[in-house]
C-alpha cells in the first residue's frame, strides 16, 4: 500500500457521511459505509422524540443500536423531551440545540448480547458492575431481544412477555413497535 493510500484510508476513517434516516434500511448498509471507510453517520434534521410516530421512533433506535454495532459512531441533533431514556446511555446521545447531549454515555458502559443455541447472553456493564442475564430462546421475547429488523411490530405473544425485558431495560418499547437495545455481538462459543 503506498502513503498516499493509507493517507487516504486515514482520512475516510475520520469521515462522517450524511445520512437522511430513511436512506438507511438495515445493518447490511451500515456495514457497507463502514467498509467504504467512513468512521461514522451524521443523521440530517433535528428528532423531536415524542413527536415520532411508535414505528419511526423504534426505526431511530434500531439504527442507533446496529451502528455502534459495527463501529459507526452516529452525530445527530434531537430532543427527548420526557422520554425515558436511562437505558439507552450506551448509545450515541442527540445534541440538543443548546449544544449539549440529551444524555451523557458512561465511560466503559456496554450492552451486548451473544446468541447461544438455546440462550441469549446479555453482558450489562451500564450501571457499573457487570452483570449477565441469559434469556430462553424459546420465550417469546427471546425474538425481540435476537432481532435484528427495524421498527418491527410485536406480536401479541411477544407482547404480553416483554416484562422481563423491560425490568432490566433491554427493550425499548413504542407502542405495538419494540426493539431489543443490546448491540448484538456475534455467537456465544460453547
Amino acid at each position: 500500500m503506498t502513503k498516499q493510500t493509507a493517507e487516504r484510508r486515514s482520512n475516510r476513517r475520520r469521515l462522517f457521511a450524511p445520512v437522511d434516516l430513511h436512506s438507511v434500511r438495515s445493518r447490511e448498509d451500515l456495514v457497507a459505509l463502514t467498509r467504504s471507510g467512513y468512521a461514522g453517520i451524521r443523521l440530517t434534521g433535528h428528532f423531536a422524540l415524542q413527536e415520532m410516530g411508535d414505528d419511526e421512533l423504534v426505526f431511530l433506535i434500531a439504527l442507533l443500536r446496529d451502528a455502534r454495532g459495527v463501529g459507526l459512531r452516529v452525530s445527530w441533533s434531537g430532543d427527548c423531551g420526557t422520554l425515558e431514556v436511562g437505558g439507552l446511555r450506551h448509545l450515541d446521545p442527540p445534541r440538543r440545540p443548546d449544544g449539549s447531549f440529551a444524555w451523557s454515555a458512561q465511560q466503559g458502559g456496554a450492552l451486548v448480547v451473544r446468541r447461544g443455541p438455546t440462550f441469549l447472553a446479555v453482558e450489562d456493564t451500564r450501571h457499573g458492575e457487570r452483570r449477565r442475564i441469559d434469556v430462553d430462546r424459546s420465550e417469546p421475547a427471546a425474538a425481540v431481544l435476537d432481532e435484528s429488523r427495524w421498527g418491527r411490530t410485536l406480536t401479541p405473544a411477544e407482547a404480553a412477555s416483554l416484562e422481563s425485558l423491560e425490568l432490566h431495560d433491554l427493550v425499548f418499547r413504542a407502542g405495538d413497535h419494540a426493539v431489543g437495545i443490546a448491540v448484538r455481538q456475534g455467537v456465544w462459543c460453547v
